[in-house]
């Protein structure tokens, strides 16, 4: 099947422009604080062909030239036939040709769609006429020649507000679509010599707040209408009484494959608007908020590909992300300037081939990650450690840690990184036609695992604290601060003894004295802690208390962040202003991703799920029974106190249970 083709990376960069250059915030564009790439306005595309000959059609985005050429290509000896694309059919003799289409495009972005005697896809190269020919980009979403990539192709539904009522102190109404949405919202019934206020609010305090609602405009209708592009809200304050709104909601067209049912409400219901919170944030890319930080942010990302993992398996959605934040050349700052967020994305990059085994794209992506990587270790300083600079932003967590000097979670996701960078290394050397990033005994995969092992074990011997027993901020301060966030990542990514874990469990995660996390964001961590010690309770607590909290104060999207202390209208405040927050963010999706992972027990062992285990652990569960997608097929699995059912329809799986490993046979069903 035919499909629309174009140089890889031009596709996220110009979407990712777009979704860059959308964000309002109180009535202007609030411009990205990051450098932006553009895709190349004059591109190549070709392919060698032997065929018995016929016609083929070319269609553009932009202005193209076709070129048949034949033998050498000597131009003196004729080994060439122009044609224009755009226009007539193209007749390809019989016999041997290589194709070569030329684009240009200086206002979205250049791409070929090709179909008749030969077709346009994958195959095919694409350079940007400097001769280093790529593998062309593609996408399993543009395979309809009228469907250009330069318009990203969401789905879209009318959606009616389910109330709309007057308001005691202002003058116009408020409508209320019963959830949070993201939509396109048209506006009748008003009067056009007078502007009309028109104020978003994913709370109804925002929606009714005339300074600090984040999107809102004051605007004079014609013809008695207003009409808006997307954003999200659940309720809408229009200042003409007479106001009358339809919403259309923009959505991206994905598969739900995964499923998880308890019976118990509160769970459920978690799940549910995991998933839905999930799904409202996954669109061009995989976002932050729908709201105020309709950005892409890498570390928010890696914690989207996990719950993607569960519930979509969507691979293009995974590889769209990646290659949106890997940007361009030269590379000049952290990703999102956040030094944590570029070793995510190099490590997701790694996470990446271990879902879907995809060498191709690593070679694709290997030139903008070698890039990042150099970056990156440039930055280090000359005792190894790495430490903030002037403009880089050193993150970890919105939580009080001590942040002098060099940080313990810095090193230890810096060694992870290059752990990673060297795997994908490795694999490529396997790989025909890689010849690396460039030419010195840095670019070997040995070289990054001896820089990873030799920076994990310094890291040990300066921030490990004996008297405490755990692990310090910093060792540069002397405060000797110890937070859990810093201890959670060198739990999870440093590498120390199962003694060093237990003690950070009992010391860190247990203790109370411990400043507390109060971010999703951070709770996706604390809670695999927790699963992975075998603490079989404090999963459910923390759905039922932490997470069913934010819907007893009739959340329908999961909160960027949520302090159980803070009520009323303070706690949709961040950041120093009222409504701040966001109120649907990707990173609070993690309930589908733990369930999945440490309940149902499906994990990933080999290279894309080519071996996987089923460990299955009740929990604090009476009964449950879900869906765990596969990159190719599923697993079932239900589970009670007193029984245990679990079906594959891939091959390649074991179920590991209470001391025993049990081959599962696809499409077969194991009892216990």
């Amino acid at each position: 099947m035919a499909q629309w083709i174009w140089k890889f990376g031009d596709f996220e960069k110009y979407h990712s422009m777009l979704v860059h250059s959308r964000r309002q915030a109180y009535g202007h564009i609030e411009p990205p604080v990051w450098k932006l790439y553009r895709p190349e306005c004059a591109v190549r595309f070709e392919k060698t062909v032997e065929t018995g000959g016929g016609v083929f059609h070319v269609k553009a985005c932009g202005d193209c030239t076709v070129s048949l050429f034949t033998g050498d290509y000597n131009p003196e000896r004729g080994d060439f036939e122009t044609k224009c694309g755009n226009g007539p059919d193209i007749v390809l003799p019989p016999g041997k040709f290589r194709i070569e289409i030329r684009v240009v495009n200086t206002n979205t972005l250049p791409a070929v769609y090709v179909d008749g005697a030969v077709e346009s896809d994958g195959s095919w190269n694409a350079d940007d006429i400097t001769n280093d020919w790529q593998p062309a980009g593609c996408s399993p979403l543009f395979t309809d020649p009228d469907r250009t990539p330069d318009v990203f192709p969401f789905v879209y539904e009318n959606a009616e507000p389910v109330k709309a009522s007057a308001v005691s102190g202002y003058p116009g109404r408020l409508f209320d679509f019963g959830r949070e949405i993201f939509a396109a919202v048209a506006i009748s019934g008003l009067k056009d010599d007078h502007p009309t206020f028109v104020s978003w609010g994913e709370s109804r305090e925002e929606a009714l707040d005339p300074e600090w609602s984040v999107v809102h405009f004051s605007d004079t209708a014609k013809d008695g209408e207003l009409a808006y592009p997307p954003y999200a809200l659940r309720y809408l304050y229009v200042s003409d009484p007479n106001a009358q709104v339809t919403a259309k909601t923009e959505m991206l067209p994905v598969t739900y494959r995964g499923r998880f049912r308890t019976g118990e409400e509160v769970i459920d219901r978690v799940y549910d608007i995991a998933a839905y919170t999930f799904h409202l944030n996954c669109r061009e890319f995989m976002l932050d908020g729908i709201k105020r930080d309709r950005w892409v942010w890498s570390a928010d990302a890696y914690q989207s590909f996990f719950v993607n993992r569960y519930l979509f398996m969507d691979q293009d959605l995974e590889k769209r992300t990646l290659t949106a934040l890997g940007g361009g050349l030269p590379v000049v700052q952290y990703i999102n300037t956040i030094m944590d967020y570029s070793y995510f994305w190099l490590i997701s990059l790694w996470d990446y081939y271990l879902t879907w085994g995809d060498k191709d794209y690593l070679r694709s992506i290997c030139p903008q990650a070698g890039a990042v990587m150099e970056f990156c270790l440039g930055r280090v300083s000359e005792d190894g450690f790495i430490r903030g600079r002037k403009g880089d932003w050193v993150f970890i967590d919105w939580a009080p840690m001590d942040k002098t000097g060099a940080l313990l979670g810095e090193q230890v996701l810096l060694a992870q990184a290059m752990e990673a960078y060297g795997k994908i290394l490795e694999v490529l050397e396997d790989c025909a036609g890689f010849a690396g990033t460039a030419e010195s005994s840095a670019d070997t995969p040995g070289y990054y695992f001896a820089r990873a092992e030799a920076l994990r074990e310094k890291t040990k011997k300066y921030f490990y604290d004996a008297d405490k027993g755990v692990y310090i901020d910093s060792y540069e301060s002397g405060k000797r601060n110890v937070s859990r966030q810093n201890n959670i990542l060198a739990f999870l990514y440093l590498g120390i003894s199962d003694e060093q874990k237990q003690n950070i469990y009992e010391r860190v995660i247990l203790n109370d004295e411990v400043t507390a996390i109060t971010t999703p964001y951070f709770k996706f961590y604390e809670n695999q802690v927790h699963c992975l010690m075998g603490d079989s309770t404090r999963l459910e607590e923390s759905l039922r208390e932490y997470y069913g909290g934010m819907l007893d104060l009739d959340a329908t999207t999961l909160y960027e962040q949520y302090d159980p202390a803070e009520r009323g209208v303070e706690r949709f405040a961040m950041y120093g202003r009222p409504f701040e927050k966001s109120l649907c963010h990707a990173w609070s999706a993690s309930p589908v991703y733990l369930l999945g992972r440490f309940r149902m027990g499906v994990v990933n062992t080999g290279i894309a799920y080519n071996t996987f285990e089923v460990r299955p652990m009740p929990g604090d569960l009476a009964h449950f029974e879900g869906v765990v997608p596969l990159p190719k097929g599923e697993v079932h699995v239900t589970m009670d106190k007193a029984k245990l059912s679990v079906r594959s329809t891939a091959p390649g799986g074991e179920l590991v249970y209470n001391g025993h490993k049990i081959p599962l046979t696809p499409g077969e069903e194991v009892r216990i």
